[in-house]
């Protein structure tokens, strides 16, 4: 499990989990229940498709707690190649795209002085995910949802980073990097996200 910086805001890591553990997960997420997931506007949580169209899932304590260790430990592992001053987790949260489904582009970051405190201490988003598109495992798989990334350095000759999901890939990037999930056109796309946060964050719910 190789740590890999593709620019110096977007990195990822190949084979985070393993197929039996996505499965294990992907398992626990059907049989949680859903609810159609939103998102925070002016400080409220409100449903808006035409911005996001997904599903939330409510999985048990003890998944959550586990993955969401294993996730803030990968994360203080490499603390100085972050450079970053984010030290508790908040999350993580399980989420899946059905055909149709969809993130459009939006900042994982605080965007009016109503928002949460918690947007604004985000520093790292994180995103797994459980399948992919290809059929070489006993996973689900689907088709479309890749996730792209707009970098802000402007050294870069394209600001554009796609990343098409792989089962068990971690991919972390800078909370106030812009970016989307592309539309969903077949199966179903599991994944699961959290955000590596200041302490300021802490009284807010999340976790170390």
């Amino acid at each position: 499990m190789d740590l890999r910086f593709r620019t110096r805001n977007v990195a990822s890591a190949s084979d985070f989990l393993s197929v039996a553990e996505c499965r294990d997960i992907i398992r626990a997420m059907e049989e949680a229940p859903r609810e159609q997931a939103q998102v925070v506007r002016a400080g409220q949580s409100v449903l808006d498709p035409s911005l996001r169209r997904c599903f939330d899932h409510h999985c048990p304590d003890a998944v959550t707690r586990a993955l969401g260790d294993r996730l803030a430990s990968h994360f203080d592992s490499h603390r100085v190649e972050f450079e970053s001053d984010a030290d508790y987790l908040y999350g993580p949260y399980f989420m899946s795209y059905e055909p149709g489904s969809y993130f459009r582009a939006h900042r994982d970051v605080a965007n009016h002085k109503d928002d949460p405190p918690r947007l604004a201490a985000h520093r790292w988003s994180l995103l797994l995910y459980l399948n992919g598109r290809e059929a070489t495992t006993d996973l689900p798989t689907f088709d479309g949802g890749a996730l792209t990334l707009y970098e802000t350095d402007p050294t870069l000759r394209d600001r554009r980073v796609v990343i098409v999901p792989e089962p068990g890939m971690l991919v972390l990037f800078r909370s106030s990097l812009m970016h989307e999930v592309a539309t969903v056109r077949e199966g179903t796309r599991y994944a699961v996200a959290g955000w590596m946060s200041s302490s300021s964050s802490h009284a807010l719910g999340g976790r170390r």
